[in-house]
């Protein structure tokens, strides 16, 4: 029994080891332990002054001034506890993410992604007057000089390979 209770007095030694050095040896944490504390004793005098408990919560709930030393004496109490855990973690991976989702949810929510994606594709290229491939149209009057074109030498390039064809077939032919 004895040797139970020394190893768990052991184990929890060693878990609160770091902490101790951290709060014996860390100059930021005993500066906001120190404010915290100066802040948290100029709140108590007036409050203790106040005739019970009523009258003390009364005052919290209605004085600024001592609003402002409660939560100046929060807010250190906060920064000396961050202090003696450590450093924060950074969270940007997450963050990243939960950013992609909610630019997914914009773009492809099945209400407002379709007006969401032409405000967005408006935005990035302009006003260029750009049209998708399936409703172009081209102006009628280059677009007839250029068939002419294309119909004549696809005539020509027709020509050409079916004379060269007869001459293979002659010279096969001999």
């Amino acid at each position: 029994m004895a040797k139970k209770q020394a190893a768990k007095l052991a184990d929890t030694l060693d878990s609160v080891k770091p902490y101790l050095e951290r709060a014996l040896h860390d100059d930021d944490f005993r500066r906001d332990l120190k404010d915290a504390l100066q802040a948290a004793r100029e709140l108590y005098g007036p409050i203790s002054k106040q005739n019970g408990v009523a009258e003390s919560a009364r005052m919290l709930a209605t004085d600024k001034k001592a609003q402002e030393q409660l939560r100046r004496a929060i807010d250190d109490l906060s920064s000396a506890k961050d202090t003696l855990k450590g450093k924060k973690r950074s969270h940007k991976g997450r963050n990243m993410v939960l950013l992609a989702g909610v630019i997914a949810g914009a773009l492809y929510n099945p209400w407002t992604g379709a007006q969401t994606r032409e405000k967005l594709l408006d935005l990035i290229a302009g006003d260029d007057d750009l049209q998708p491939l399936e409703s172009f149209d081209a102006p009628a009057s280059n677009l007839a000089g250029k068939a002419e074109s294309t119909a004549s030498s696809a005539a020509d390039t027709v020509s050409d390979t079916a004379s060269s064809a007869k001459t293979k077939a002659k010279s096969a032919d001999s």
